[in-house]
């Protein structure tokens, strides 16, 4: 078997897992907060470019109402970041919360961000931007919006995550 098939495979395989620990671990954090729209993320993937959008970002309402909001979005190789994401899984598995901000910081430590950070401001609730010249793997697209300046804190409801897979660096690529 061809081994960036048999990588590809564990990495999509990995990057199911970690859609579900993190998917475990924002909802469980936003217990007790006020409700807010939840922002929707999508991306697709093009040769060696991915692309993506952010929609539905509020204002900053809480604080500045004219203000528009803003998403700091990375790209995050789900193979090299195996090491940080299998507590968090165990931890989620067997019913205890993951720290989801030492899961964080340990994924920009190890290095697995492959791209990014961006960091925009939203135009009509709306962010779009690219990642190019991304190689051959299983990635995944995350997204934050609207983190406090002050205090880092963030809402659950406006995080985003997507994977995308990047099959061929001639041909194209898909995203799932």
């Amino acid at each position: 078997m061809d081994r960036s098939v048999l990588r590809l495979g564990l990495g999509a395989t990995f990057a199911a897992l970690m859609l579900a620990v993190l998917a475990a671990l924002f909802p469980a954090a936003a217990a007790g907060q006020d409700v807010r729209p939840a922002i929707s993320l999508s991306a697709g993937v093009s040769g060696t470019t991915i692309e993506y959008t952010v929609s539905d970002i509020p204002n900053r309402r809480n604080n500045f109402p004219v203000i528009p909001g803003e998403c700091t979005t990375v790209l995050v190789d789900t193979l090299a970041a195996a090491p940080a994401l299998t507590p968090a899984a165990v931890d989620s598995l067997s019913g205890r919360t993951p720290d989801a901000f030492a899961l964080l910081q340990r994924l920009i430590a190890d290095g697995t961000v492959a791209a990014g950070p961006q960091i925009q401001f939203a135009s009509a609730g709306r962010v779009t931007g690219s990642f190019t010249d991304i190689p051959r793997g299983v990635y995944l697209v995350a997204t934050v919006c609207n983190i406090s300046p002050v205090s880092g804190e963030f809402v659950p409801e406006l995080v985003d995550i997507v994977p995308a897979v990047v099959t061929d660096l001639h041909s194209g690529s898909v995203a799932t």
